[in-house]
Protein backbone atom coordinates (compact mmCIF):
# COMPACT_ATOMS: atom_id res chain seq x y z
CA UNK A 1 0.00 0.00 0.00
CA UNK A 2 1.08 3.42 -0.89
CA UNK A 3 2.17 5.71 1.43
CA UNK A 4 1.87 8.67 -0.66
CA UNK A 5 -0.43 11.44 0.95
CA UNK A 6 -3.30 12.33 -1.25
CA UNK A 7 -6.00 14.28 -1.36
CA UNK A 8 -9.89 13.19 -2.64
CA UNK A 9 -11.85 15.70 -3.15
CA UNK A 10 -15.06 17.14 -4.65
CA UNK A 11 -17.37 20.34 -4.77
CA UNK A 12 -21.29 21.50 -5.27
CA UNK A 13 -21.49 24.39 -7.04
CA UNK A 14 -24.34 26.75 -8.68
CA UNK A 15 -23.58 25.63 -12.22
CA UNK A 16 -20.96 24.97 -14.41
CA UNK A 17 -19.18 27.70 -15.22
CA UNK A 18 -15.74 28.70 -13.05
CA UNK A 19 -16.10 32.39 -14.62
CA UNK A 20 -20.16 33.00 -13.49
CA UNK A 21 -20.96 30.13 -10.76
CA UNK A 22 -19.64 30.07 -7.55
CA UNK A 23 -18.99 26.99 -5.12
CA UNK A 24 -21.52 26.13 -2.31
CA UNK A 25 -19.47 23.06 -0.92
CA UNK A 26 -16.46 21.50 -0.78
CA UNK A 27 -15.29 18.37 0.77
CA UNK A 28 -12.06 16.74 1.00
CA UNK A 29 -10.56 14.14 2.16
CA UNK A 30 -6.64 13.12 3.34
CA UNK A 31 -5.47 9.63 2.72
CA UNK A 32 -1.95 8.12 3.24
CA UNK A 33 -1.72 4.43 3.18
CA UNK A 34 -5.46 4.07 1.45
CA UNK A 35 -6.78 4.81 5.31
CA UNK A 36 -8.41 8.93 5.60
CA UNK A 37 -6.17 10.93 8.10
CA UNK A 38 -8.34 14.06 7.85
CA UNK A 39 -10.98 15.76 6.55
CA UNK A 40 -12.11 19.22 5.01
CA UNK A 41 -15.84 19.43 4.60
CA UNK A 42 -17.63 22.81 4.65
CA UNK A 43 -20.81 24.54 3.43
CA UNK A 44 -19.97 27.49 1.30
CA UNK A 45 -21.78 31.23 0.95
CA UNK A 46 -21.85 31.70 -2.47
CA UNK A 47 -23.50 35.51 -1.69
CA UNK A 48 -25.53 34.79 -4.56
CA UNK A 49 -29.38 32.90 -4.67
CA UNK A 50 -28.93 28.80 -5.12
CA UNK A 51 -30.77 27.85 -8.35
CA UNK A 52 -33.67 25.79 -7.26
CA UNK A 53 -32.11 22.64 -9.81
CA UNK A 54 -29.39 22.69 -7.90
CA UNK A 55 -31.39 22.35 -4.88
CA UNK A 56 -33.58 19.64 -6.02
CA UNK A 57 -30.08 18.35 -7.12
CA UNK A 58 -28.26 18.49 -4.41
CA UNK A 59 -30.67 19.24 -1.14
CA UNK A 60 -29.21 22.22 -0.74
CA UNK A 61 -31.37 25.50 -0.95
CA UNK A 62 -30.16 29.25 0.10
CA UNK A 63 -31.28 29.35 3.25
CA UNK A 64 -28.81 26.50 3.89
CA UNK A 65 -25.93 28.52 3.31
CA UNK A 66 -26.52 31.92 5.20
CA UNK A 67 -24.46 31.57 7.68
CA UNK A 68 -21.64 29.39 6.09
CA UNK A 69 -18.21 31.11 5.88
CA UNK A 70 -17.41 32.67 2.37
CA UNK A 71 -14.92 31.43 -0.61
CA UNK A 72 -12.52 34.33 1.00
CA UNK A 73 -12.23 31.88 4.23
CA UNK A 74 -13.17 28.63 2.75
CA UNK A 75 -10.60 28.90 -0.12
CA UNK A 76 -7.13 29.57 1.51
CA UNK A 77 -8.09 27.15 4.15
CA UNK A 78 -8.76 24.33 1.56
CA UNK A 79 -5.70 25.27 -0.18
CA UNK A 80 -3.40 25.17 3.14
CA UNK A 81 -5.57 21.42 3.74
CA UNK A 82 -4.20 19.94 0.30
CA UNK A 83 -0.55 21.62 0.83
CA UNK A 84 1.23 20.42 -2.84
CA UNK A 85 -0.55 17.22 -2.22
CA UNK A 86 -1.88 15.15 -5.11
CA UNK A 87 -5.68 16.18 -5.71
CA UNK A 88 -7.75 13.23 -7.15
CA UNK A 89 -11.58 13.84 -8.23
CA UNK A 90 -14.04 12.22 -10.62
CA UNK A 91 -13.83 14.62 -13.60
CA UNK A 92 -11.22 16.74 -10.85
CA UNK A 93 -10.84 18.86 -13.87
CA UNK A 94 -14.35 20.75 -13.18
CA UNK A 95 -13.51 20.81 -9.51
CA UNK A 96 -9.77 22.16 -9.98
CA UNK A 97 -11.68 24.52 -12.42
CA UNK A 98 -14.19 25.91 -9.88
CA UNK A 99 -11.70 26.47 -7.00
CA UNK A 100 -9.33 28.52 -9.99
CA UNK A 101 -11.86 30.50 -10.58
CA UNK A 102 -13.03 31.64 -6.61
CA UNK A 103 -9.04 32.01 -6.45
CA UNK A 104 -9.23 34.29 -9.42
CA UNK A 105 -11.95 36.23 -8.03
CA UNK A 106 -9.88 36.63 -4.29
CA UNK A 107 -6.59 37.87 -6.90
CA UNK A 108 -4.94 34.17 -5.87
CA UNK A 109 -2.77 32.36 -8.68
CA UNK A 110 -4.41 28.91 -9.80
CA UNK A 111 -3.44 25.70 -7.38
CA UNK A 112 -0.23 24.30 -8.75
CA UNK A 113 -0.96 20.51 -7.66
CA UNK A 114 -0.89 17.51 -9.80
CA UNK A 115 -3.93 15.91 -10.17
CA UNK A 116 -5.51 12.66 -10.95
CA UNK A 117 -9.15 12.11 -12.61
CA UNK A 118 -11.41 8.64 -11.83
CA UNK A 119 -13.11 9.28 -14.95
CA UNK A 120 -9.80 9.26 -17.39
CA UNK A 121 -9.06 5.97 -15.62
CA UNK A 122 -12.39 4.38 -15.80
CA UNK A 123 -12.12 5.06 -19.41
CA UNK A 124 -8.72 3.37 -19.84
CA UNK A 125 -9.90 0.67 -17.43
CA UNK A 126 -13.27 -0.42 -18.19
CA UNK A 127 -14.25 -1.17 -22.28
CA UNK A 128 -17.58 -0.40 -23.49
CA UNK A 129 -19.79 2.40 -24.10
CA UNK A 130 -21.49 2.44 -21.25
CA UNK A 131 -21.53 5.28 -18.94
CA UNK A 132 -18.75 6.59 -16.80
CA UNK A 133 -20.37 8.76 -14.21
CA UNK A 134 -19.85 8.68 -10.42
CA UNK A 135 -23.32 7.22 -9.60
CA UNK A 136 -23.22 4.15 -13.17
CA UNK A 137 -19.50 3.70 -11.31
CA UNK A 138 -20.59 3.19 -7.82
CA UNK A 139 -23.65 0.80 -9.31
CA UNK A 140 -20.99 -1.31 -11.17
CA UNK A 141 -19.04 -1.65 -8.11
CA UNK A 142 -21.53 -1.67 -5.57
CA UNK A 143 -19.93 1.08 -3.43
CA UNK A 144 -22.75 1.91 -0.89
CA UNK A 145 -23.25 5.96 -1.36
CA UNK A 146 -24.60 7.82 1.61
CA UNK A 147 -25.91 11.06 -0.06
CA UNK A 148 -25.61 11.32 -3.75
CA UNK A 149 -24.61 14.79 -5.25
CA UNK A 150 -22.99 15.86 -2.12
CA UNK A 151 -19.54 16.93 -1.98
CA UNK A 152 -18.54 14.64 1.07
CA UNK A 153 -20.43 11.23 -0.47
CA UNK A 154 -18.97 12.05 -3.65
CA UNK A 155 -15.51 12.21 -2.49
CA UNK A 156 -15.89 9.30 -0.08
CA UNK A 157 -17.03 7.39 -3.30
CA UNK A 158 -14.24 8.47 -5.64
CA UNK A 159 -11.79 7.27 -2.71
CA UNK A 160 -13.65 3.66 -3.31
CA UNK A 161 -13.75 3.41 -6.69
CA UNK A 162 -10.14 4.20 -7.01
CA UNK A 163 -9.42 1.29 -4.96
CA UNK A 164 -11.30 -0.69 -7.93
CA UNK A 165 -9.87 1.02 -10.43
CA UNK A 166 -6.12 0.35 -9.68
CA UNK A 167 -6.18 -3.04 -9.82
CA UNK A 168 -7.44 -3.07 -13.42
CA UNK A 169 -4.94 -1.01 -14.68
CA UNK A 170 -2.14 -3.29 -13.54
CA UNK A 171 -2.06 -1.82 -9.86
CA UNK A 172 -0.14 0.72 -10.91
CA UNK A 173 1.15 3.71 -8.44
CA UNK A 174 -0.25 6.76 -7.92
CA UNK A 175 2.23 8.65 -10.14
CA UNK A 176 2.00 6.24 -13.06
CA UNK A 177 -1.44 6.57 -13.30
CA UNK A 178 -1.30 10.03 -13.49
CA UNK A 179 0.71 9.98 -16.57
CA UNK A 180 -1.56 6.88 -17.54
CA UNK A 181 -4.38 8.84 -17.49
CA UNK A 182 -4.00 10.81 -20.47
CA UNK A 183 -2.78 8.12 -22.79
CA UNK A 184 -6.06 7.19 -25.45
CA UNK A 185 -7.74 4.17 -24.73
CA UNK A 186 -10.00 3.98 -28.05
CA UNK A 187 -8.88 3.38 -31.88
CA UNK A 188 -10.92 6.33 -33.17
CA UNK A 189 -13.08 5.72 -35.97
CA UNK A 190 -12.15 6.90 -39.25
CA UNK A 191 -15.62 8.96 -40.04
CA UNK A 192 -14.34 10.53 -36.87
CA UNK A 193 -11.27 11.91 -37.64
CA UNK A 194 -13.09 13.33 -40.68
CA UNK A 195 -15.50 15.07 -39.05
CA UNK A 196 -12.53 16.74 -36.34
CA UNK A 197 -10.72 17.87 -39.29
CA UNK A 198 -14.40 19.58 -40.32
CA UNK A 199 -15.14 20.83 -36.85
CA UNK A 200 -11.43 22.49 -36.94
CA UNK A 201 -12.73 24.85 -40.00
CA UNK A 202 -15.79 25.91 -37.92
CA UNK A 203 -15.60 29.18 -36.40
CA UNK A 204 -16.14 30.06 -32.96
CA UNK A 205 -18.85 32.40 -33.12
CA UNK A 206 -22.19 31.85 -32.83
CA UNK A 207 -24.36 30.14 -35.00
CA UNK A 208 -26.63 27.05 -35.76
CA UNK A 209 -24.67 23.51 -37.05
CA UNK A 210 -26.52 21.08 -38.86
CA UNK A 211 -25.14 17.01 -38.38
CA UNK A 212 -25.62 15.24 -41.55
CA UNK A 213 -25.55 11.10 -42.27
CA UNK A 214 -23.90 9.28 -45.16
CA UNK A 215 -27.27 10.40 -47.68
CA UNK A 216 -27.00 14.11 -47.07
CA UNK A 217 -30.41 14.25 -44.72
CA UNK A 218 -30.14 16.57 -41.63
CA UNK A 219 -30.09 14.48 -38.59
CA UNK A 220 -30.06 17.00 -35.68
CA UNK A 221 -30.09 20.78 -35.86
CA UNK A 222 -28.23 22.88 -32.67
CA UNK A 223 -27.07 26.13 -31.68
CA UNK A 224 -23.93 27.27 -29.95
CA UNK A 225 -22.56 30.70 -28.73
CA UNK A 226 -19.24 29.28 -30.23
CA UNK A 227 -19.94 26.75 -32.63
CA UNK A 228 -16.45 24.95 -32.97
CA UNK A 229 -16.56 24.86 -29.06
CA UNK A 230 -19.39 23.29 -28.74
CA UNK A 231 -19.68 20.99 -31.83
CA UNK A 232 -15.73 19.67 -30.96
CA UNK A 233 -17.46 18.30 -27.71
CA UNK A 234 -19.48 15.96 -30.00
CA UNK A 235 -16.28 14.35 -31.42
CA UNK A 236 -14.04 14.14 -28.16
CA UNK A 237 -14.39 11.53 -25.72
CA UNK A 238 -17.02 9.68 -27.30
CA UNK A 239 -17.33 6.53 -25.01
CA UNK A 240 -17.66 8.97 -22.04
CA UNK A 241 -21.20 10.36 -24.07
CA UNK A 242 -24.82 8.75 -23.53
CA UNK A 243 -25.99 6.35 -25.31
CA UNK A 244 -28.06 8.23 -27.62
CA UNK A 245 -25.13 10.58 -28.27
CA UNK A 246 -22.83 8.13 -29.39
CA UNK A 247 -25.62 6.28 -31.62
CA UNK A 248 -25.69 10.09 -33.27
CA UNK A 249 -21.71 10.04 -33.40
CA UNK A 250 -21.93 7.02 -35.29
CA UNK A 251 -24.93 7.79 -37.77
CA UNK A 252 -23.53 11.24 -38.64
CA UNK A 253 -21.01 11.80 -41.72
CA UNK A 254 -20.72 15.66 -42.15
CA UNK A 255 -21.57 18.61 -40.79
CA UNK A 256 -22.69 22.10 -41.71
CA UNK A 257 -23.23 25.33 -39.73
CA UNK A 258 -24.82 28.76 -40.07
CA UNK A 259 -23.50 32.22 -38.28
CA UNK A 260 -26.23 34.22 -36.33
CA UNK A 261 -24.33 36.87 -35.58
CA UNK A 262 -25.74 36.44 -31.76
CA UNK A 263 -26.12 33.50 -29.38
CA UNK A 264 -30.06 35.13 -28.74
CA UNK A 265 -30.25 34.78 -32.85
CA UNK A 266 -29.11 31.12 -33.04
CA UNK A 267 -31.41 30.12 -29.72
CA UNK A 268 -34.48 31.48 -32.12
CA UNK A 269 -33.31 30.11 -35.57
CA UNK A 270 -32.39 26.72 -33.97
CA UNK A 271 -36.56 26.38 -32.50
CA UNK A 272 -37.77 27.08 -35.94
CA UNK A 273 -35.30 24.85 -37.76
CA UNK A 274 -36.35 22.13 -35.79
CA UNK A 275 -40.19 22.58 -36.04
CA UNK A 276 -39.36 22.65 -39.90
CA UNK A 277 -36.93 20.28 -40.59
CA UNK A 278 -38.13 17.73 -38.14
CA UNK A 279 -34.90 15.92 -37.68
CA UNK A 280 -34.73 12.51 -36.41
CA UNK A 281 -32.47 13.25 -33.18
CA UNK A 282 -33.84 16.55 -32.16
CA UNK A 283 -36.29 14.93 -29.39
CA UNK A 284 -37.21 18.31 -28.21
CA UNK A 285 -39.31 21.67 -29.66
CA UNK A 286 -40.82 19.74 -32.40
CA UNK A 287 -44.05 21.12 -32.79
CA UNK A 288 -45.38 24.81 -31.16
CA UNK A 289 -47.41 24.05 -28.77
CA UNK A 290 -50.76 26.34 -27.41
CA UNK A 291 -49.29 28.97 -24.58
CA UNK A 292 -51.93 30.72 -22.85
CA UNK A 293 -51.29 34.37 -21.94
CA UNK A 294 -53.22 36.50 -18.73
CA UNK A 295 -55.25 39.06 -20.25
CA UNK A 296 -56.48 42.49 -18.20
CA UNK A 297 -58.99 43.84 -20.70
CA UNK A 298 -59.89 47.17 -21.58
CA UNK A 299 -62.64 48.23 -19.57
CA UNK A 300 -62.77 51.19 -16.93
CA UNK A 301 -62.88 48.12 -14.43
CA UNK A 302 -60.89 45.49 -16.13
CA UNK A 303 -60.85 41.80 -14.83
CA UNK A 304 -57.80 38.92 -15.50
CA UNK A 305 -58.43 35.96 -17.77
CA UNK A 306 -56.23 33.40 -19.89
CA UNK A 307 -56.26 33.90 -22.98
CA UNK A 308 -55.14 31.08 -25.35
CA UNK A 309 -54.19 33.94 -27.83
CA UNK A 310 -52.63 37.45 -28.45
CA UNK A 311 -54.54 40.19 -30.50
CA UNK A 312 -54.17 43.63 -31.09
CA UNK A 313 -57.37 44.50 -28.86
CA UNK A 314 -56.80 46.82 -26.72
CA UNK A 315 -55.90 44.16 -23.90
CA UNK A 316 -52.82 43.95 -22.02
CA UNK A 317 -51.47 40.47 -22.04
CA UNK A 318 -48.52 39.11 -19.97
CA UNK A 319 -46.75 35.67 -20.86
CA UNK A 320 -46.67 33.26 -22.53
CA UNK A 321 -47.12 30.89 -19.64
CA UNK A 322 -46.04 27.28 -19.57
CA UNK A 323 -49.17 25.63 -19.86
CA UNK A 324 -53.51 26.32 -19.48
CA UNK A 325 -52.43 24.79 -15.56
CA UNK A 326 -50.22 27.35 -14.82
CA UNK A 327 -52.42 30.15 -16.42
CA UNK A 328 -55.68 29.06 -14.29
CA UNK A 329 -53.22 28.82 -10.85
CA UNK A 330 -52.02 32.91 -11.68
CA UNK A 331 -55.43 33.81 -12.23
CA UNK A 332 -56.36 32.20 -9.24
CA UNK A 333 -54.26 33.55 -7.52
CA UNK A 334 -55.19 37.24 -8.72
CA UNK A 335 -58.52 36.55 -8.14
CA UNK A 336 -58.37 35.06 -4.70
CA UNK A 337 -55.54 38.18 -3.33
CA UNK A 338 -55.72 41.17 -5.19
CA UNK A 339 -59.54 41.26 -5.57
CA UNK A 340 -60.33 42.34 -8.38
CA UNK A 341 -64.05 41.45 -10.19
CA UNK A 342 -64.53 38.26 -11.09
CA UNK A 343 -68.38 38.74 -12.92
CA UNK A 344 -68.08 39.12 -17.10
CA UNK A 345 -69.09 42.17 -18.39
CA UNK A 346 -72.84 41.89 -18.79
CA UNK A 347 -73.40 41.15 -14.94
CA UNK A 348 -70.69 43.66 -14.07
CA UNK A 349 -73.39 46.64 -15.85
CA UNK A 350 -76.58 45.32 -14.74
CA UNK A 351 -74.91 45.15 -11.14
CA UNK A 352 -76.92 46.72 -8.31
CA UNK A 353 -75.25 50.18 -7.53
CA UNK A 354 -75.86 50.07 -4.01
CA UNK A 355 -75.86 46.18 -3.03
CA UNK A 356 -72.27 44.14 -3.43
CA UNK A 357 -72.34 40.82 -4.91
CA UNK A 358 -71.48 37.63 -2.61
CA UNK A 359 -67.41 37.86 -3.99
CA UNK A 360 -67.51 41.53 -2.56
CA UNK A 361 -69.11 40.39 0.64
CA UNK A 362 -66.16 37.84 1.21
CA UNK A 363 -63.92 39.86 0.55
CA UNK A 364 -62.64 38.34 -3.05
CA UNK A 365 -63.62 41.87 -4.96
CA UNK A 366 -63.28 45.60 -4.06
CA UNK A 367 -67.17 45.99 -5.67
CA UNK A 368 -66.14 48.74 -8.31
CA UNK A 369 -69.66 48.67 -9.08
CA UNK A 370 -70.26 50.77 -6.05
CA UNK A 371 -69.25 54.44 -7.03
CA UNK A 372 -66.86 55.34 -4.25
CA UNK A 373 -64.30 52.08 -4.91
CA UNK A 374 -63.22 53.33 -8.54
CA UNK A 375 -60.40 54.80 -7.20
CA UNK A 376 -59.48 52.22 -5.24
CA UNK A 377 -60.23 49.49 -7.78
CA UNK A 378 -57.65 51.30 -9.89
CA UNK A 379 -54.73 51.07 -7.24
CA UNK A 380 -55.58 47.29 -7.38
CA UNK A 381 -54.98 46.89 -11.14
CA UNK A 382 -51.84 48.72 -10.84
CA UNK A 383 -50.97 46.12 -8.49
CA UNK A 384 -51.96 43.37 -10.53
CA UNK A 385 -49.86 44.55 -13.31
CA UNK A 386 -46.79 44.75 -11.14
CA UNK A 387 -46.99 41.62 -9.79
CA UNK A 388 -47.30 40.36 -13.66
CA UNK A 389 -44.55 41.64 -14.82
CA UNK A 390 -42.35 40.10 -11.99
CA UNK A 391 -41.40 43.70 -9.88
CA UNK A 392 -43.92 42.93 -6.72
CA UNK A 393 -42.49 39.80 -4.78
CA UNK A 394 -44.50 40.16 -1.86
CA UNK A 395 -47.21 37.42 -3.13
CA UNK A 396 -44.69 35.45 -3.58
CA UNK A 397 -43.43 35.60 -0.19
CA UNK A 398 -46.85 35.74 1.37
CA UNK A 399 -47.45 31.93 -0.14
CA UNK A 400 -44.14 30.75 1.34
CA UNK A 401 -45.08 32.18 4.38
CA UNK A 402 -48.13 30.79 4.09
CA UNK A 403 -47.44 27.24 3.12
CA UNK A 404 -45.20 27.07 5.98
CA UNK A 405 -47.55 27.66 8.46
CA UNK A 406 -50.39 25.30 6.91
CA UNK A 407 -47.69 22.31 7.05
CA UNK A 408 -46.98 23.86 11.20
CA UNK A 409 -50.65 23.27 11.33
CA UNK A 410 -50.78 19.85 9.47
CA UNK A 411 -52.96 20.83 6.80
CA UNK A 412 -50.65 18.96 4.31
CA UNK A 413 -53.35 18.88 1.58
CA UNK A 414 -53.24 23.30 2.26
CA UNK A 415 -49.88 23.83 2.33
CA UNK A 416 -49.36 21.67 -1.17
CA UNK A 417 -51.97 24.02 -2.91
CA UNK A 418 -49.41 27.20 -1.41
CA UNK A 419 -46.60 25.11 -2.75
CA UNK A 420 -47.98 24.87 -6.00
CA UNK A 421 -49.13 27.99 -6.28
CA UNK A 422 -45.91 29.54 -5.23
CA UNK A 423 -43.89 27.65 -7.89
CA UNK A 424 -46.46 28.57 -10.50
CA UNK A 425 -45.81 31.81 -9.58
CA UNK A 426 -42.06 31.77 -9.57
CA UNK A 427 -41.51 30.22 -13.29
CA UNK A 428 -43.91 33.84 -13.77
CA UNK A 429 -41.68 36.18 -12.56
CA UNK A 430 -38.78 34.18 -14.07
CA UNK A 431 -40.02 34.89 -17.61
CA UNK A 432 -41.17 38.28 -16.82
CA UNK A 433 -38.60 39.97 -15.03
CA UNK A 434 -36.16 40.79 -18.04
CA UNK A 435 -39.46 42.09 -20.22
CA UNK A 436 -41.57 43.57 -17.48
CA UNK A 437 -44.32 45.05 -19.70
CA UNK A 438 -47.31 43.51 -21.27
CA UNK A 439 -45.94 41.73 -24.35
CA UNK A 440 -47.22 44.39 -26.71
CA UNK A 441 -46.12 46.71 -24.96
CA UNK A 442 -42.02 45.39 -24.42
CA UNK A 443 -40.19 47.87 -26.58
CA UNK A 444 -36.59 47.96 -25.24
CA UNK A 445 -32.53 47.90 -27.28
CA UNK A 446 -30.57 45.41 -25.29
CA UNK A 447 -26.99 45.70 -24.80
CA UNK A 448 -24.94 42.68 -24.10
CA UNK A 449 -20.86 42.42 -24.37
CA UNK A 450 -20.11 40.39 -27.59
CA UNK A 451 -18.97 36.94 -28.63
CA UNK A 452 -15.78 38.60 -29.91
CA UNK A 453 -13.22 40.36 -27.43
CA UNK A 454 -13.84 44.56 -27.68
CA UNK A 455 -17.86 43.96 -29.00
CA UNK A 456 -21.02 44.65 -28.20
CA UNK A 457 -24.46 43.41 -29.18
CA UNK A 458 -27.29 45.07 -29.86
CA UNK A 459 -30.76 43.70 -29.77
CA UNK A 460 -33.69 45.48 -30.70
CA UNK A 461 -37.39 44.30 -29.57
CA UNK A 462 -40.30 46.00 -30.23
CA UNK A 463 -43.76 44.63 -29.66
CA UNK A 464 -42.10 41.69 -27.86
CA UNK A 465 -39.87 40.30 -30.54
CA UNK A 466 -36.38 40.57 -31.98
CA UNK A 467 -37.06 42.57 -34.69
CA UNK A 468 -33.29 43.65 -35.47
CA UNK A 469 -29.39 42.97 -34.17
CA UNK A 470 -26.57 44.59 -34.70
CA UNK A 471 -22.57 44.08 -33.74
CA UNK A 472 -20.53 47.05 -33.09
CA UNK A 473 -17.09 47.75 -31.02
CA UNK A 474 -16.75 48.71 -27.69
CA UNK A 475 -16.20 52.17 -28.85
CA UNK A 476 -18.42 52.71 -31.51
CA UNK A 477 -16.71 53.78 -34.43
CA UNK A 478 -19.00 56.23 -36.93
CA UNK A 479 -19.94 53.35 -39.14
CA UNK A 480 -21.34 51.34 -36.15
CA UNK A 481 -23.70 54.74 -34.86
CA UNK A 482 -24.64 55.10 -38.63
CA UNK A 483 -25.47 51.38 -38.63
CA UNK A 484 -27.21 51.98 -35.27
CA UNK A 485 -28.90 54.51 -36.48
CA UNK A 486 -30.54 52.78 -39.62
CA UNK A 487 -31.56 50.18 -37.34
CA UNK A 488 -33.30 51.97 -34.66
CA UNK A 489 -34.98 54.38 -37.32
CA UNK A 490 -36.47 51.38 -39.27
CA UNK A 491 -38.09 50.22 -36.00
CA UNK A 492 -38.93 53.02 -34.19
CA UNK A 493 -40.23 55.02 -36.81
CA UNK A 494 -43.86 56.19 -35.23
CA UNK A 495 -45.34 54.53 -38.43
CA UNK A 496 -44.63 50.71 -37.73
CA UNK A 497 -47.88 49.58 -36.95
CA UNK A 498 -48.63 47.28 -33.82
CA UNK A 499 -49.11 43.24 -35.28
CA UNK A 500 -52.70 42.63 -35.59
CA UNK A 501 -52.29 38.99 -33.47
CA UNK A 502 -49.24 36.80 -32.75
CA UNK A 503 -49.84 32.95 -34.14
CA UNK A 504 -47.77 30.40 -32.19
CA UNK A 505 -44.53 31.05 -34.25
CA UNK A 506 -43.80 34.88 -33.14
CA UNK A 507 -45.21 33.10 -29.17
CA UNK A 508 -42.86 31.01 -29.21
CA UNK A 509 -40.06 33.44 -30.44
CA UNK A 510 -41.58 35.82 -27.41
CA UNK A 511 -41.40 32.55 -25.12
CA UNK A 512 -37.09 32.45 -26.16
CA UNK A 513 -36.71 35.58 -25.78
CA UNK A 514 -37.72 35.99 -22.45
CA UNK A 515 -36.27 32.84 -21.17
CA UNK A 516 -32.84 34.52 -22.80
CA UNK A 517 -33.88 37.59 -21.02
CA UNK A 518 -33.54 35.63 -17.79
CA UNK A 519 -30.94 33.24 -18.08
CA UNK A 520 -28.67 36.85 -18.82
CA UNK A 521 -30.91 39.04 -16.22
CA UNK A 522 -27.34 40.13 -14.57
CA UNK A 523 -25.14 41.04 -17.46
CA UNK A 524 -27.76 42.28 -20.27
CA UNK A 525 -28.42 46.41 -20.14
CA UNK A 526 -31.66 47.32 -21.40
CA UNK A 527 -32.83 50.79 -22.33
CA UNK A 528 -36.78 51.20 -22.89
CA UNK A 529 -37.41 54.49 -24.42
CA UNK A 530 -40.29 56.54 -22.94
CA UNK A 531 -43.60 56.52 -25.04
CA UNK A 532 -43.44 58.46 -28.22
CA UNK A 533 -39.85 58.79 -28.07
CA UNK A 534 -37.95 59.18 -31.50
CA UNK A 535 -35.53 56.75 -33.26
CA UNK A 536 -32.96 59.94 -32.16
CA UNK A 537 -33.71 59.79 -28.88
CA UNK A 538 -33.38 55.89 -28.47
CA UNK A 539 -30.14 56.46 -30.28
CA UNK A 540 -28.75 58.61 -27.42
CA UNK A 541 -29.92 55.95 -24.46
CA UNK A 542 -28.21 53.73 -26.34
CA UNK A 543 -24.82 55.08 -27.03
CA UNK A 544 -24.73 56.67 -23.41
CA UNK A 545 -25.45 52.87 -22.45
CA UNK A 546 -22.52 51.35 -24.85
CA UNK A 547 -19.87 54.24 -23.62
CA UNK A 548 -21.14 53.06 -19.83
CA UNK A 549 -20.05 49.62 -20.28
CA UNK A 550 -17.06 49.95 -18.09
CA UNK A 551 -18.86 51.47 -15.30
CA UNK A 552 -21.07 49.56 -12.86
CA UNK A 553 -23.81 52.08 -13.43
CA UNK A 554 -24.43 50.12 -16.95
CA UNK A 555 -26.00 47.62 -15.55
CA UNK A 556 -28.76 49.96 -13.75
CA UNK A 557 -31.88 50.73 -16.23
CA UNK A 558 -31.37 53.44 -18.49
Amino acid sequence: MEETTYIVFDTETTGTSPANDRIVEIAALKVRGGEIVDRFVTLVNPERIIPRFITELTGIATAHVLDAPKAETVIPAFAAFAGDALLVGHNVAFDVGMVNGERARLGLPPLSNPTLCTLRLARRAIPGKESKALQMLAARFSIPRSAAHRAEADAETTLALLAHLQPLLGDESLAALTHRQHGRYQQTPQHVEVLRARVAEMPDRPGVYFWLDAKGAIVYVGKAKRLRQRVRSYVTAIEAKPGRLRELVDTVRDVRWTETGSELKALLEESRLIKEIQPRFNRASRRYKSRPFIRLDTTDVPRASVATYLLDDGAEYFGPLSGRNQAHIVVEVINRFFRLRECDEATFRTAQATTPCLYAEMNRCLAPCLPDRTAAYAEEVERVRAFLIGQDPSLAEHLSAAMREAAARREYELAGTYRDWARALERLAETQQGVAAPVLDHHAVIVQDGVAPGTQEVFVVRFGRLVGQTTVAAVPSDADVAALSALLAAHFDPAVERPARYLKPEIDEIRLLAHWLYVYRNSARHVRPAPGASPGDVLADVLATLAATEDPAAFEEV
